[in-house]
């Protein structure tokens, strides 16, 4: 069985277009697998997506096409569903894709627990 890629909570800017519909919005997670925008009128199932991500730190733009393949997440914790899209990620190119692994190492790095110092017993 393939494990999924981890998730991280992240607040990024995105513009999503498909042949009909434009959209600038917020990624609320992230893998290195597919990303999830949380909007009141999710798009349809199984559309497929050009997406430009807006990496504030570094300033980077990730461009990538995706598909739709839920419209409904629930946020840690709670048993509140929230309506958006679930998008999993086709393609990018070798630049993008090393672009959105850095990002994703840095997510990882912020979320490990940090090593606390040992405090010696004699002062």
């Amino acid at each position: 069985m393939t494990q999924r890629p981890e998730r991280y909570q992240v607040d990024i800017a995105v513009d999503c277009s498909t042949r009909d519909v434009f959209v600038s919005n917020r990624i609320t997670n992230l893998s290195r697998g597919g990303l999830f925008i949380a909007c009141p009128d999710p798009l349809p199932l199984q559309a497929e997506v050009d997406l430009t991500i807006r990496l504030e730190d570094p300033r980077a733009v990730i461009r990538a096409t995706g598909r739709v393949i839920w419209n409904y997440d629930i946020r840690n914790g709670t048993s509140r569903i929230i309506p958006g899209n679930g998008i999993k990620l086709l393609s990018l190119s070798p630049e993008h894709r090393a672009l959105l692994d850095a990002c994703i190492e840095r997510l990882k790095a912020a979320s490990e627990p940090q090593p606390t110092a040992q405090r010696s017993a004699t002062p």
